[in-house]
């Protein structure tokens, strides 16, 4: 089961990595992806600087803590990913933004799965008594 779910999370943080990658080398492509368009000006520096930081640092915390091992890395990442879900729902019910539900659900899993991945690995460390 812990195979099955550091490989999931692995590439899970493995997609992220490329698409931090896209927001910097093709970001019209990873704004379509997401379903949003490019903004102008400094709007536009902010949006592809902050979504390639984002992505490519939950990408690092979910591949990495997923080959490693290393528990709070995957809980970070994941937890990141699913902070993103409330910011979404706020956006479209506060602020006049779309309803995302596609992408609500992806963090929603991500986030579980990072859940569990983190569960298994702390379960298992305390049973070898690390």
């Amino acid at each position: 089961m812990l195979t099955l779910l550091r490989t999931l999370t692995g590439l899970a943080g493995l997609g992220a990595l490329i698409m931090g990658g896209m927001w910097w080398y093709q970001p019209e492509t990873a704004a379509g992806l997401v379903g949003a368009s490019l903004l102008d000006g400094t709007g536009r520096s902010a949006q592809i600087g902050d979504s390639a930081a984002f992505t490519i640092g939950v990408g690092v915390l979910l591949l990495w803590g997923a080959a490693r091992q290393h528990a709070v890395f995957v809980l970070i990442g994941g937890c990141l990913v699913g902070l993103v879900a409330p910011g979404r729902i706020l956006s479209a019910t506060l602020h006049g933004g779309a309803v995302t539900t596609p992408e609500v659900v992806v963090e929603c899993v991500i986030f579980l799965l990072a859940l569990m991945t983190w569960f298994i690995i702390k379960q298992q460390a305390t049973e070898h008594g690390q």
